[in-house]
Parts: C-alpha cells; sequence; structure tokens
C-alpha cells in the first residue's frame, strides 16, 4: 500500500465508525423509547395484545396476561392453539385473518367465561402494518368492563322496580322542573287526567289547568324552593264531572351541587275516605242520638197501669233540660195511651227547689189542658215548705202522699 492511499483509507474507516456510532446511538435510544413504551402500555387497565398473521402473539402487556393469571413472557412468541383452548384459538384466529383482510377497526362487546364468573370487555381490533403498508399483525385493545355492566344490569333492574311501584300506586306522582314543565307522570296521574303518559309528558301546567289555579301553585313552587321544607295542602279537582279531594305534598329535588332543579308531587285520592268519615260521624251522631233518646227514657219511665192510668217515678236530680224531658214524655204518653189519669211521683227526688217545683206545677197544668188529671205523690215536709215558700198554686191538683195511695185512689177513680 502506498504512502498515498492510507489517508484515505482511514478516513473511510473513520466515517464507517461514525456511522456505526450512529446507528449504536438510534438502536440505544430505540430500546430505552421500547422499553418506555412497554411500561407504559404495561400500566394501562385496558388489555392490549398484538397477533401476527401466523396466529402467534407478538405483544402482550400486563393487563392482558393478569385476566388469565400470568406474566406477558407467558405469551409472546406462543402461537394461540398452545395458549387457549380450541374454540377460543380458533375464533381468535379468525378475527386476525378478518381484521387484515378488512383492513378496517373493528369494534364490539365480547364475554368471556360464564354465569357468575363471566366478564364483559369492549374490544377494539385493527390492522398493524410494516414500513411497506403491508398489513402483518392484529393489534387489539380489550377494556374490561364487567362492573359497568353489572352496574347498568343493576341500575336497569332498580329503575324496572321503581317504575313498577309508582306506575301501580293508588297516589298520583309527578315531577315538574321550575319552568312547571312535566318531567315524569306516573299512570295513575294520566288517568286522572284523562290522557296518556306520553301525552303529558314535556307539557307545562298552564296547558292543562286554568290559570288562576297556575298562579297559585307558582306561588306555593316559589315559597317551597325558598324553604327547602315540603309543603302538604288539600286539593280539589273534577274528575269525569265528579269533585274528587286529595291530599298533596310536594318537596324540592336537588342536584349533585344541592341546588334544587324540580319539584316533586304526590297527590293521594282521599274522597271515599273523607266520604266514610262523614257516613262514619253521621253515624256515630244517630247512635248517640239513640243512646240519649234511651238515656231519656230510663231517666223518664212512663208506666201504663192501666188502660187510662199512667205512672211516671222521678228519680235522681232534675235540671232545666231534664224537666223539659219529663214533660215531653208526660204529655207524649198522657196522649198516646188516651189517659185520664198522670201519677206524677216525686219520692225518689233528693231535692226540690223552686225551678223543679214550677216544671211539676207547669207540667201538671199541661196535662190538664189534655183533658186527664194529674196526681203528685210523695211530697216529704221539704218539698211541702219549698211549694209553700215559693206560693205555688197547688188547687185543684191531688196530693196523695205515697205512691201507693197514688195509686188507691187512682183504681178507685176508675172503678166510679
Amino acid at each position: 500500500m502506498s504512502d498515498h492511499q492510507q489517508p484515505e483509507d482511514q478516513s473511510e474507516l473513520d466515517l464507517l465508525r461514525h456511522h456505526v456510532a450512529e446507528l449504536q446511538q438510534r438502536l440505544n435510544t430505540s430500546e430505552e423509547y421500547g422499553h418506555m413504551l412497554r411500561q407504559v402500555l404495561n400500566n394501562l387497565p385496558a388489555a392490549i395484545y398484538i397477533t401476527r398473521a401466523d396466529g402467534h402473539i407478538a405483544f402482550t402487556n400486563t393487563s392482558f396476561a393478569a385476566n388469565w393469571g400470568k406474566v406477558p413472557s407467558d405469551f409472546e412468541g406462543c402461537a394461540l392453539s398452545d395458549l387457549f383452548p380450541a374454540e377460543i384459538a380458533a375464533m381468535w384466529q379468525q378475527n386476525v385473518h378478518d381484521t387484515i383482510q378488512g383492513g378496517v377497526l373493528v369494534a364490539n362487546q365480547e364475554i368471556l367465561g360464564e354465569g357468575d364468573a363471566a366478564r364483559h370487555y369492549d374490544n377494539m381490533r385493527f390492522p398493524l402494518y410494516d414500513i411497506t403498508g403491508t398489513p402483518i399483525a392484529l393489534g387489539g385493545v380489550a377494556t374490561d368492563i364487567t362492573d359497568r355492566v353489572q352496574a347498568e344490569a343493576s341500575y336497569a333492574e332498580t329503575r324496572r322496580i321503581l317504575e313498577g311501584i309508582v306506575n301501580n300506586s293508588p297516589t298520583v306522582i309527578y315531577v315538574k322542573d321550575p319552568n312547571n314543565r312535566l318531567i315524569l307522570v306516573n299512570t295513575t296521574y294520566a288517568a286522572v287526567m284523562g290522557r296518556t303518559v306520553e301525552d303529558l309528558i314535556g307539557r307545562t301546567e298552564d296547558e292543562l289547568f286554568p290559570a288562576d289555579l297556575v298562579a297559585s301553585w307558582r306561588e306555593s313552587d316559589r315559597q317551597l324552593f325558598a324553604s327547602g321544607q315540603p309543603m302538604h295542602f288539600p286539593n280539589t279537582f273534577s274528575i269525569n264531572g265528579e269533585a274528587r279531594e286529595f291530599i298533596s305534598v310536594q318537596f324540592p329535588l336537588y342536584d349533585g351541587d344541592h341546588q334544587p332543579y324540580a319539584i316533586c308531587g304526590l297527590s293521594t285520592d282521599v274522597t271515599d275516605l273523607k266520604r266514610a268519615e262523614r257516613d262514619r260521624e253521621n253515624l256515630q251522631q244517630e247512635i248517640i242520638a239513640a243512646q240519649q233518646a234511651a238515656l231519656r227514657e230510663l231517666n223518664t219511665p212512663l208506666i201504663p197501669l192501666d188502660d187510662d192510668i199512667v205512672i211516671m217515678p222521678l228519680i235522681g236530680s232534675i235540671d232545666s233540660a231534664r224537666a223539659t224531658q219529663v214533660m215531653e214524655t208526660l204529655l207524649d204518653g198522657v196522649s198516646r195511651h188516651q189517659a185520664q189519669l198522670a201519677i206524677l211521683d216525686i219520692t225518689g227526688l233528693p231535692v226540690v227547689d223552686s225551678q223543679v217545683a214550677n216544671a211539676l206545677l207547669q207540667a201538671a197544668q199541661a196535662v190538664k189542658l189534655l183533658g186527664a188529671e194529674v196526681l203528685l205523690t210523695g211530697i216529704g215536709p221539704e218539698v211541702a215548705q219549698t211549694l209553700i215558700g215559693i206560693g205555688a198554686d197547688l188547687s185543684g191538683l191531688r196530693t196523695p202522699g205515697t205512691l201507693q195511695a197514688g195509686i188507691m185512689y187512682a183504681l178507685r177513680h176508675k172503678r166510679r
């Protein structure tokens, strides 16, 4: 080799060394980038995988491997048929073929496992290409949505239960926004209005009820939002031409920030209950009146002694009400029995004051007007003094000392 050729060779060697160093630097950078990318993918909750066209797995992240109780190295480089049951491997291989051939992203949901062990996945599959644009593998991202699916199913079940309760309740139930627009009504509300639920949702109360009634409701709504406390009040509506009574309660509904966004109302038809209460009260009054009549009969008994003779023994104290009752019973008895003689026995009266004495004398005079005679029996010393003291006019009134004497007189009088 000549002296002239040696420097040129040295220059080419240096250039080659520099190029190798650059390649090494790129390789190190690429490996570092690949290492970081793998860490990112391994920390994602979604299961990520790459499957080559020949059915061998090129990559899985930690989440994918954990779903099968393994680590990524247990999958990478292995054939699908060596890893999974024949049915799953065949399905997976078909997905690889279809995705690569189709050349488009495919999204679907899949269920792996059965019963309580079943897991739900939201899958995305897409083709991967080399630098020439040739599809060489399938890339996949599977997100475990089991908790979401179960929560949605639980929510749907809860919603069905609540809808069943609301729509089968005899209570009118509704929810309206601050603009009085109905956002929920139950079937009972619709039946009361003579419309369908679908026809009522979205309508305002202004479209359904008289203006003066809606105006009063708006004032109540304003107070309800201001106080935040439930309000109870009665309502009366005409349904099929019949006035129906309701007891209503309204309360505000709040969003996540505790801001009121709607009003819920519950109205219970109490027409039949009110009617039953009124009937019960009327019946109770009738019973009380019957009891009072029975007591009057017990307190002022009228005993027929013979065809035209009646006896009324008075026992206990007499006030103005009972004095009136005595007179009514005595006059009715004399008239009903066509009595010629009535015996008033006051042996059982502990006290006869001026008021009682006057009542007895008035009763005797009233009986005389009916054409009958009155005997007043059982007058004791104290009663006699009272009668004298008030200047009672006993003329024309027979006063045998005892009831026995009065009865004997009545019977002798009848024989004569």
